[in-house]
């Protein structure tokens, strides 16, 4: 489904990846939703924030993409891929290299989410005690 506002439009629609399920039958499956639905978008609310949650982000946010370029629409600063997965790994990471707990470590992730692309940022890393940074 795609919940507009003038301003903020989400698409978080597909089926979660089951145990046994390739990153392929995932994406066969989700690609078409996320197609249909950026083209409603596009059509809707052009000018509108686009979230992309819907699975494999890296890459259903390129077929909206390549959707809103067809329908005329497209800026790259109005549309995201929304993932916490790889932060929530990166910060696992490292909390289990420091000792800390991984609810005190906060490391910012940028790039895609596969495989190399998938970058990060380790001079950012943020190990928090409550409110309080530590260094």
């Amino acid at each position: 489904a795609v919940v507009s506002t003038q301003s903020t439009g989400i698409i978080p629609a597909g089926v979660p990846r089951k145990p046994g399920m390739t990153r392929d039958d995932l994406f066969n499956i989700n690609a078409g939703i996320a197609k249909a639905l950026a083209d409603a978008a596009s059509k809707t609310c052009p000018q509108a924030m686009m979230c992309i949650i819907s699975n494999p982000v890296n890459s259903t946010v390129p077929i909206t993409s390549e959707v809103y370029k067809a329908n005329g629409v497209f800026d790259p600063r109005r549309l995201f891929g929304v993932t916490t997965l790889d932060v929530v790994r990166a910060n696992t990471f490292i909390s289990e290299m420091k000792g800390t707990p991984v609810t005190q470590t906060q490391c910012p992730v940028i790039g895609g989410h596969a495989g190399v692309t998938i970058l990060p940022l380790l001079s950012q890393v943020e190990h928090r005690e409550g409110d309080q940074i530590c260094e």
